[in-house]
């Protein structure tokens, strides 16, 4: 099974959505921060998001697991570009092989796509509705 540029993409996304929830003030302050954040997902699914201001650790598993791959490790570097823009390289060692992808998106917009309660909600039920994958693949530039 191969996986594509976007799925990868919707995962960094998720990633950062579950980060939130756990701890949204850090998340925020990381991810707003002048600099760079750090994300590393091992292959248990731990997580942890880190930057100048803090770290922020939790469950990783469920995003990871979405992909259908066995993932050995996700380490992904975020620079602030300004005004909300933030740009990312991501890796995915996926045993012998890694791909990588580029990209950037804005970072309020992702954060504030889906964080109200419906969307706490929906993300506790697995196969979560379409639109909401929607948004944040819109948010994360398709």
């Amino acid at each position: 099974m191969s996986v594509n540029d976007k799925e990868i993409k919707l995962t960094i996304a998720k990633l950062i959505e579950i980060a939130y929830s756990s701890n949204k003030g850090l998340t925020t302050s990381i991810m707003l921060d002048v600099g760079t954040a750090k994300l590393t997902v091992d292959s248990r699914g731990n997580s942890i998001l880190s930057g100048k201001v803090g770290v922020v650790t939790f469950s990783g598993k469920d995003a990871i697991e979405e992909l259908g791959l066995q993932v050995k490790r996700v380490a992904v570097s975020f620079k602030k570009e300004g005004s909300g823009s933030v740009s990312y390289t991501a890796t995915l060692h996926l045993g012998l092989i890694s791909t990588s992808i580029k990209g950037s998106f804005n970072i309020e917009e992702l954060l504030l796509s889906c964080s109200g309660l419906l969307c706490i909600v929906a993300r506790r039920i697995k196969g979560r509705p379409a639109y909401i994958e929607e948004q944040l693949a819109k948010a994360m530039g398709k």
